[in-house]
Order: C-alpha cells, then structure tokens, then sequence
C-alpha cells in the first residue's frame, strides 16, 4: 500500500488554471448546450445545497459562480437548469469509488494504490481504461472522455453504465438474480467481467451516480470536509487524457457490439416473416394498471416495510426512499409535491424542505399525468411518471436476501418478486373488491372487546344472559368473547380487575394498588368496599372484596349497586332513557321524501359511564328494533334439539327491556295546565 505524500500548497492561480482546465476537457470547444459549475453550500437551516448556474462553455471563466466553482456537470443542458429533463448532450461518463469507508477493503489505502488495483483488473479482463483518474481529496473518481452526441443516445450510455457497473452481487460474489436465457455471449462477457465487479464492489462503486445531472469535482478545488486539493493522477496535464468515440467505446464495453445488435434484430424479424401465419392468435394480456391490485401497490407497501424493517433510510439513501416513495404514491392514489413532503419527511428522518427539493421533477411530471400527457417507450404508451422496474428499485436501495425475507418483502424482493400464496392473493382480491369490509381480525379485535367488558358485568354479578343482552351478542357468542379476552395478551405492568378480586385486599402503596389505579377503570362490583388502611378491616366469607388504599382519597366510599336502564316512552316514536350516570332521549322520524325513517339519539344530562353507555345504546336498539324490522339474528328460533334436552337457544336481539309505567296522575295535570282547567 502506498502512502500519500504532503502535496505542495498552491495559490489561487494555479488552482484556478486547473478548475479551468478540467471543465474545458469536459466540455471542448464543438460542444452544444450548456454547462453548469458551482459548489456546494449550506442553507439557513445547515442543509448541504448545490449553488450554481449554467453558463455556455466559453464564458465560464468569467461567470461569477466559477470564482468558487468546485464541481462541474459532466454533460450538458439545453435551459438554465441542470435536470434529466434539460438534458442536451452526453460528453463524459464516470466512475466514482467510494474506498475510504470503514468495513471495505481499501480503506485508509493511498488514491494511486487503489488505482493501480483497479486498473490491473481492468486490463486483465479487456476493459478500455478510464481517460483520466483523480483524487478528490478523500476518494477516487474515473471519467472516459467522449465526443459529444445527442441526449437520444441517453439508452446506450445506460447500458454502458449496467455493463460496467455489474449486477447487484450477494455476499459469495454472485449476481443475486439469474438470467431467464442461457445466452453463450453474455455467459461468456459475465465470467470476464465478474473479477471486476466483485473489485468495484469491494472498492466502494457508487451506483447510483449514472443520472444526466451528475456532477463531478474539479481538479484545483479543496475538498472542504478533509481540506485536500483534488488533483489529477499518473498525468502531468489534460492534453496527455485519451478522449474516445462514444459508440467504439460503447462496443468495446458492452457485451455485444452494435453490428452484432442490428444483425441479431435482422435474424428474428427474418424467422418472424418466415413463420407460417396464426389465425387464432391468444388476446394480448391488458396493461396491469397502477390500481388497487396493481404492481406499485405492492412496491409502496415493500417501500414502507423496508424503511420500518431498517427504523430509518440510510444516510445517503433518505432523499432516494423519499423520491421512489412519493413516485409509488403517485401511480397508486396520486397527490402533489407539498402533500408527498409532509408525508414522507418525518418518515426519512428529513426537514419538509429538503423532501420538498427532492421532488421537483417528480412534481412536474405528476402534472402532466393529471392533464392526460402519455410518453412512448419501446413503442408502448405509458404515463409520465417515472416506471422503475422492481429490480432497479432494489438496486438503487441496495436490498439483500436476508433483509426482504426479515422485512417481509414481495415486491422487491431481490432476484425477481416473490409470489403470493394462494391464501394471500385470495385476501387482496377480496380487499379491492370491498374494501370496506370487516376482516377476520377485526372481528377478532371487536370481539375481544365486547368480551372485556361482559367479563367485568359478569363480575359486577350479571348474569351471562344480562352481559350477552348489553353488548349485543348470543349467549354462547359472549362466552367466547369473554374466553378470548381472558386469553388475550395483557399489557406489561396492568393487572386484570378479575386477578384483583379473586387475591383478597390489596394494600395501599403495594404493586398491586398502583396496577389498578393505572388501568383507568371505575370499580362497580357490587358490594365493594373501599377503606383506608389505618381504619383496619375484618375478613369476611362472601363475595364481597376489600380494595385498601390510600387515606388522601377521601376513604371510606361505599359504589353505589349497578342498576338496569329505565326506558320511559311517551310515544311510540319518543322515549327517554335512564342510566345511574346519565339521561338520553331517543326520537325516531320519518324523511319528507319518503327514504325511510332516521334516530336521534341525544344525550341529555350526566357523564356516561362505559358500562352505562352500552347499555343505553341496547336500549336504543331495542327502541328502533320495534319500529323498523327487527335484525337478522332476531329472526332465529332456538333449535329444536336443544330446546327439547333442556338448552337454551341463542338470546334474541329484540329481547325487552324494563319499561316504567305511564304517570296517570301527571299525564292529567299536565293537560289541564295545558287547558286552562
């Protein structure tokens, strides 16, 4: 390993020479478009900003923005911003080694020492050479010099970009995902060229650094985070750089040369015109829409399970999740830039603002899909947003094997999505056809629930037939409920009212105490006393429990005895409703259109209690059930069966209720109030 040597201090000049000297070799004179120079800056609330213009390239030097320019586009730009979009013309393409990092292979490693690494494996295996190398100050960067050619060819510098990037490799040095042909070429390019990727990996590629709008830093400025000048390495000037043609060097990269290409389209279309007719051709498969069974609903769900599954993005990666986020939230329920930001930011661990920069493009795009614009790829209409296959989503975030079986990923899960399971896809087809339906957890959940509460009437001393009449289920259907909530998982540190009933006294200051005061429930068992410590207290052999507690809640207090509702209805459509702790009115009218008739249901005075309250709202049933047709489950009859051994059928749910009896005597003098005598 080499060892870098102190480098000469060199004034303005000099470094300014050389910052111009790199930009004219980027962009030589003959070029179109423009380019943008700049540096990196901090705004008020201290995010990293590119801080710039784009400028033709003969005025560089005497724009403003270069007297502190440190980076410089590789390509160039028809307008005045520096975006895919704008992209005019493909001049350079680069390679960026991320090497100094803790955990890889050249960490620490002087810049010519891993160069020559690089380069060696790169001969070996036929690889043209980068044109120039530079050190940035505290990595690596390789750039090929080309001519210019238009940003149409934008498809083929992708591809040189995959040939030399490689596929994403597991942790044996394999490509994760297969091939679905055997093809002798490309079998043969990927035994030459995996030594290389396999060094590119351990040497910190970046892979994401193959956009139009990539910048690069220029030889001449100081890298402010290690304050190292970049400098240009093995060459003593940008004249002594090879520039090549951009398709001899795409041919002799790629797999396959661009003859070869046009000889391979011209075979097929041959064997397809030769190829006897078919009369009964299969229907073309529709387009899979970005609806609720779509491709980006599963994308957007694995999206928000891998940034759950990791607690947060990355740093580096956090304005990439947000910008593949908001994209997959766009194809599935659309939306706009400031909602996107809002959503997603805290998510990333970002302010509004840096997600709100994030997605420009994504914005404008996402207007023109509103307007109904299409754009055409491969002959094939789709929309403008941005239609990042599954595979190039889990190449940008970098997801292994082990973290999509961990996090539970389908979609993006690497080497191709994993499928359903049979159970799944019959769940999601029903979802999209009602999605408002109740699902078996829910049900679960509800009756969880109902069975909490019956569970502490039936302790209040209730019979199973009164607690099935509150919550609004069957006998045996609140026997299981009261079963699943004894059996549900119990919250660390809460001890259940059951548990304190059946233990004797509980004493002030104990464990035990502190449990119930933190559950947040009124104690309405009947005949339950609550004294103060200091007053003592002698056992009794009944059902009876004593809750001792402390003095400073004004103890001794006796809870008053549960009592049922009183329904007093003064006509068919209008009654009143007592609890022990509140008052309703319940009104029943019918619509002016003839629709149907529609409750009022008012609370009149007191604080309900949640007992209280499910037992006036089965008391509203009930009010409603004798005007309207009574529900389904009121229509069953007990079984024959068990009717004639003794059992009891299920409990009705127009069961009635209680009613007070009309007041004669007031109904009279209330009338002749009312008639003056």
């Amino acid at each position: 390993m080499a060892t870098t040597h102190p480098q000469p201090t060199l004034c303005d000049a000099t470094r300014a020479m050389l910052r111009a000297a790199h930009v004219a070799w980027l962009h030589p004179k003959g070029g179109v478009g423009r380019v943008w120079i700049g540096r990196k800056g901090v705004d008020a609330e201290g995010d990293e900003i590119f801080e710039g213009e784009t400028v033709d390239p003969a005025a560089v030097t005497l724009s403003p923005a270069f007297a502190n320019a440190d980076y410089s586009s590789l390509n160039t730009f028809w307008g005045r911003r520096r975006s895919g979009e704008c992209l005019k013309s493909v001049g350079s393409t680069i390679l960026d080694f991320d090497y100094n990092k803790a955990g890889l292979r050249f960490d620490g490693w002087a810049p010519e020492a891993v160069r020559d690494v690089l380069v060696e494996a790169m001969a070996e295996a036929g690889v043209p050479l980068p044109s120039i190398w530079v050190a940035t100050g505290r990595n690596l960067q390789a750039t090929y010099g080309c001519d210019g050619v238009k940003a149409a060819a934008w498809a083929r510098v992708e591809a040189i970009y995959d040939a030399l990037h490689g596929p994403d490799l597991a942790t044996n040095g394999l490509p994760k995902a297969k091939r679905k042909r055997d093809d002798a070429v490309l079998d043969a390019f990927e035994a030459r060229m995996l030594p290389v990727w396999r060094l590119f990996r351990d040497a910190g590629l970046d892979r994401v650094c193959r956009d139009g709008a990539r910048v690069v830093r220029l030889v001449g400025s100081v890298n402010a985070k290690s304050g190292v000048m970049a400098r240009l390495l093995g060459l003593s000037s940008f004249g002594d750089a090879v520039r090549y043609d951009f398709h001899a060097l795409a041919d002799a990269i790629l797999p396959l040369s661009r003859a070869e290409i046009l000889e391979r389209r011209r075979v097929r279309a041959e064997a397809k015109a030769a190829a006897p007719a078919n009369d009964n051709p299969a229907p073309a498969k529709p387009r899979r829409h970005a609806g609720p069974t779509g491709r980006w609903t599963g994308i957007l769900r694995d999206l928000h399970a891998w940034r759950d599954g990791m607690g947060a993005p990355p740093v580096g990666m956090r304005e990439l999740w947000i910008f593949l986020t908001a994209n997959a939230t766009a194809h599935v329920r659309g939306g706009c830039r400031e909602d996107w930001a809002a959503e997603l930011a805290p998510l990333a661990g970002l302010s509004e603002r840096e997600a709100f920069r994030a997605l420009g493009t994504l914005d404008r795009r996402q207007r023109r899909h509103e307007a109904g614009e299409t754009d055409e790829h491969k002959g094939v209409e789709q929309s403008p947003l941005y239609n990042y296959s599954a595979a190039t989503i889990v190449d940008l975030l970098d997801v292994q094997v082990e973290q999509a079986e961990a996090f539970g990923l389908r979609a993006l899960f690497p080497g191709g999505g994993k499928a359903l399971t049979p159970a799944e896809r019959q769940r999601a087809s029903r979802d999209a056809r009602n999605p408002d339906r109740v699902t078996r957890s829910g049900q679960v959940e509800d009756r969880i629930t109902d069975g909490g509460i019956a569970r502490l009437w039936k302790l209040a001393g209730l019979s199973l037939d009164r607690c099935a009449q509150i919550v609004g289920r069957s006998r045996s259907g609140v026997a299981k409920a009261i079963a699943e909530a004894e059996a549900a998982p119990r919250e660390p540190g809460v001890i259940p009212l059951d548990e304190m009933f059946s233990t004797g006294p509980v004493f002030a200051g104990s464990p035990e105490a502190e449990a119930l005061v933190s559950t947040g429930f009124e104690t309405t068992t009947p005949s339950t006393t609550i004294v103060d410590a200091s007053d003592g207290f002698s056992a009794v052999h009944d059902t009876s429990r004593y809750i001792v507690v402390s003095a400073s809640r004004e103890l001794p207090v006796t809870l008053p005895e549960p009592e049922p509702v009183r329904v007093t209805r003064v006509t068919p459509f209008h009654a009143v409703v007592e609890t022990a702790s509140a008052v309703w009115t319940w009104t029943q009218t019918e619509d002016v259109w003839g629709r149907g008739r529609f409750d009022t249901w008012f609370l009149e005075a007191g604080t309900p209690t949640p007992a209280d309250a499910a037992m006036a709202e089965a008391a509203r049933r009930e009010l409603a059930g004798s005007v309207v047709a009574a529900p389904r489950r009121a229509r069953r009859a007990p079984i024959a069966s068990k009717a004639r051994h003794g059992v009891r059928g299920r409990l009705g749910a127009s069961r009635p209720l209680p009613v007070t009896a009309a007041d004669r005597q007031r109904e009279v003098d209330l009338y002749r109030e009312a008639s003056g005598g």
